[in-house]
């Protein structure tokens, strides 16, 4: 067990824990298949009832739409649609939808370890990636299974694009994961890997579509998922220029990542039904049926910022690191 070990051969809180959230999602879908019941949860209030309301129409946008057409969208936290005539399928929507969570939590680990000056936070990171990479990985081989036929997967890769971009987002996690141990970084030189490593960042942004096109109606998770992605490149743009850690910049990028998700939400639903962007909007503020997404993000923003504030001055980063203008 030395990965979860730190060098000095001490066990790592944080190598466990990142190991144990891998495994979560496989515990909570052997638990839903033991009771045969994937029923659709959705403890954080995201998808009830959607875009469903005035002006926007009954049962809306939401989960009810997306069920009574048979689009089997999936809940907040991983719940999805109840097993029903395919339940390969369902359980491959399941594990796509936590390995874009897992995705996110990885590139959560810098801003984290700077925010709350946790350095060792840094060893769950290699964890955290591989283990999306292999739920990618397993979310593409019941595709496979599903699919029947090498020949019929590698024409529906070719014609469908939204599969097209979940496959060259899978070849790139594989190749981020062949290179995710310490020789590869003395063969590769710091700064190649560097770079390579690096997209990690557009692989996320590849996930996060392909998640937007497989949902086709209910758009919430993605929408969402999407938002946490912008949170997370702003702040690495705050970082690069030294105000990462700043109470003001992360208020501010807490409220803009907020208003961009808005804004993304209302151009999916342009691009993909013709809903007028501006009643898109106004339905984020229909708090009487769900919060939206824009919210959670730009709260969510806001209860970090908070956070790290009371974090950092309670252990102060040293000097030279809060002056520091690069990131991990």
């Amino acid at each position: 067990m030395s990965f979860l070990r730190e060098r000095p051969g001490v066990w790592s809180p944080e190598k466990i824990a990142a190991l144990l959230l891998v495994l979560l999602p496989f515990a909570l879908l052997a638990i839903r298949i033991i009771r045969g019941d994937l029923a659709a949860t959705d403890p954080l209030g995201l998808g009830a009832p959607g875009l469903g309301g005035p002006g926007l129409g009954a049962p809306g946008l939401g989960p009810g739409a997306a069920g009574a057409l048979g689009g089997g969208a999936s809940g907040a936290l991983g719940g999805g649609p109840a097993l029903g005539a395919r339940p390969l399928v369902e359980t491959l929507r399941f594990l796509g939808d936590w390995a874009v969570r897992l995705l996110l939590i990885t590139l959560a680990v810098t801003p984290a370890r700077r925010l709350f000056n946790w350095p060792k936070l840094l060893h769950a990171r290699r964890t955290l990636g591989l283990g999306a990479a292999a739920l990618v990985a397993v979310h593409f081989g019941l595709y496979c299974l599903d699919m029947g036929a090498l020949s019929v997967v590698v024409r529906e890769i070719v014609l469908r694009i939204y599969l097209t971009i979940g496959f060259v987002a899978l070849l790139g996690l594989l190749a981020l994961s062949a290179t995710s141990w310490d020789g590869a970084i003395a063969r590769l030189g710091a700064e190649r890997w560097r770079r390579l490593h690096a997209l990690a960042y557009p692989i996320t942004a590849l996930a996060i579509l392909h998640f937007f096109m497989q949902q086709k109606l209910d758009v919430t998770e993605p929408t969402l998922m999407a938002g946490f992605f912008l949170w997370l490149m702003g702040w690495r743009v705050l970082q690069r220029y030294g105000y990462g850690t700043g109470l003001a910049p992360l208020v501010l990028l807490a409220l803009g990542a907020g208003l961009a998700t808005a804004l993304v939400e209302a151009g999916w639903y342009l691009a993909a039904t013709g809903i007028d962007p501006v009643r898109v909007l106004t339905a984020n503020l229909a708090f009487g049926y769900s919060i939206r997404p824009a919210w959670w993000v730009a709260g969510l923003g806001l209860a970090v910022a908070l956070a790290s504030e009371v974090a950092l001055r309670l252990r102060p980063l040293p000097a030279r690191r809060v002056r520091a203008s690069g990131t991990a």
